[in-house]
């Protein structure tokens, strides 16, 4: 695990030093080259079932369904080509984070009756169907990019997402926290990595077009080979003495949701995804109006979901050290203080605030999955978890509204220095609810 950890590291640090310095006919060569490689190590350790492979497995398959948060890069065709405005490529990201959050739900309900690997190869085909309709997309069919992008890639990654993190974490009962971060690492970095290659493709030869179409056929094979390893661990009773043997009563969901706890953790959640939300549906046009220079726009793009990535994990070790008060508090924390860097940049402070506010604001997101991860899990137990956490996932579905907030405010007034005094307003009201919840969660 730790070879792996470490190799994926190193390939996040050279792909920019790569992407630079080979030349553009070769890449494709690299890109197959690396490919190949892949298939190789995949089927050296197709025969091992072990606690490394499996978070590998989920890891790399979440780099791959991660891409629904690039979509600040994967819409930049449209704009140009379509004309399409930023309130209606935010509709898109709204719509894309309902329908993630009610296949989360659906996918739990099919996981119980079959089994998490037959939810994970449905979602795989609503991916590979998702990105071939995008394909198709013509000036006169905003509506298409909404089914296709929006319903089924959106309801794709719900089906597999919650698949995946429920069967994968079942493995680590007593590293909740960690699991879930290595995993929503791999899902946040997928913009960085498949972000930018394919902002590479579309300024290529290849167009955006074939660039969809190749995005469909590597989520539908790494999603079909990943399923291999999403199976259910036979020994779920957590060590003797560990944190997740002393846990609290087993929550059903109906019991769950008769609790305060849960629906102060609900509105935390929603609060907070939707200044991330938000933001990352908007990234890089809040990069241009801040100064940034539009080359290095999908590179900044790219390091939020590396920050984003680094804070899944880190906010997973705080979580299993420090509590969830603790950590809770110091990620609304990171939120105020990205917020204040952006509406500085965004006031003619400069690009460098704006960039480091956008890396911060990823950070600071990147905790909330693990939040609702982990925090699930110990308060309410493991028993019902997969359909437990599909409920309180569905605070996303509020929360995606924060693109088509921030994508309306910023069409009509022209710029995007209210949205962020808005988002200021909401961190107040989440500093309250995470004390609130300190309380109700001492009850359970």
């Amino acid at each position: 695990q730790g070879y792996i950890l470490g190799a994926s590291v190193l390939g996040f640090l050279l792909y920019p030093a790569a992407a630079s310095c080979i030349k553009e006919k070769f890449w494709q060569i690299v890109v197959f080259a690396g490919a190949l490689a892949g298939v190789i190590c995949v089927f050296v350790i197709w025969q091992h079932t072990s606690y490394g492979t499996i978070l590998a497995a989920g890891c790399i398959m979440f780099l791959f369904t991660g891409t629904i948060y690039a979509w600040s890069i994967l819409s930049s065709p449209f704009p140009v080509e379509f004309g399409w405005t930023s309130a209606q490529l935010g509709l898109n990201f709204t719509i894309v984070m309902s329908c993630f959050c009610i296949g989360g739900l659906a996918g739990s309900f099919v996981t119980r009756r079959l089994s998490a690997r037959v939810t994970v190869l449905i979602g795989a085909v609503m991916c590979f169907l998702g990105y071939f309709l995008c394909s198709r997309i013509t000036a006169q069919s905003l509506w298409l990019l909404y089914i296709s992008y929006g319903g089924l890639i959106g309801l794709g990654v719900g089906f597999s997402y919650n698949a995946v993190l429920g069967t994968v974490v079942g493995w680590f009962p007593d590293k909740k926290g960690f699991a879930s971060g290595v995993l929503l690492m791999g899902f946040g970095c997928s913009t960085l990595i498949m972000g930018n290659l394919a902002d590479r493709l579309f300024n290529s030869a290849m167009g955006w077009r074939t660039t969809y179409l190749l995005l469909g056929a590597a989520t539908l094979v790494v999603l079909l080979i990943g399923s291999r390893w999403v199976v259910p661990n036979p020994h779920m009773a957590a060590p003797a003495g560990s944190a997740a043997a002393t846990a609290r009563r087993e929550y059903t969901t109906g019991q769950m949701v008769k609790t305060a706890a849960f629906w102060l953790l609900f509105f935390i959640i929603v609060c907070s995804n939707l200044i991330g939300t938000g933001v990352i549906g908007h990234s890089r046009y809040i990069a241009v109006e801040a100064g940034v220079a539009t080359g290095i726009t999908a590179l900044v793009v790219g390091l939020q979901s590396v920050c984003n990535g680094l804070g899944r994990l880190a906010f997973g070790a705080l979580f299993d050290k420090k509590g969830n008060t603790f950590a809770m508090l110091t990620d609304v924390g990171c939120f105020i203080l990205s917020c204040l860097l952006l509406l500085f940049s965004l006031r003619g402070g400069g690009a460098i605030p704006a960039v480091a506010g956008l890396l911060l604001i990823g950070f600071s997101y990147g905790g909330m999955p693990t939040m609702t991860s982990t925090v699930t899990a110990d308060c309410f137990g493991t028993q019902n978890y997969g359909t437990n956490f599909s409920i309180a996932n569905m605070s996303m579905l509020p929360a995606s509204f924060g693109a088509t907030i921030v994508g309306a405010i910023q069409t009509g007034s022209g710029t995007y220095v209210t949205a962020f005094l808005v988002f200021l307003g909401v961190t107040a009201v989440v500093i309250l609810l995470d004390l609130a919840f300190r309380g109700a969660a001492k009850k359970l």
